[in-house]
């Protein structure tokens, strides 16, 4: 079951709204979590499931941070990230290599 939140101990229901007017939150009773949801989509309201267990803060940070208007810095962060790990998982080969070639020299 769903229920609609229409207010709450940080008022976080009644400031989303200041982000974007169609946005509201409900909390899934069977899966435990809180949703994000907007009134002017199509076909379906639900944007995101809130990643805390409680709306705070970081509820609205997040819900600012993830909106389609964000798209190109979202996309940005993605990439950099990836881009981070790849250099991560290169250097821990590089790593690895060194390592085998220096024992092996050391054999000889």
């Amino acid at each position: 079951m769903k229920i609609k939140i229409n207010s709450d101990v940080y008022e976080i229901a009644k400031r989303i709204k200041y982000i974007d007017k169609d946005y509201f939150i409900v909390y899934d009773t069977s899966a435990h979590v809180f949703e994000l949801h907007n009134s002017s989509q199509k076909d379906t309201t639900y944007c995101l499931t809130i990643p805390y267990n409680t709306l705070d803060i970081r509820t609205l940070i997040y819900t600012y941070e993830t909106r389609s208007t964000n798209i190109d810095k979202i996309v940005e962060k993605i990439e950099n990230d990836n881009k981070l790990r790849e250099n991560a998982d290169i250097r821990g080969v590089l790593s690895q290599f060194n390592d085998t070639l220096e024992r092996g020299m050391e054999r000889s």
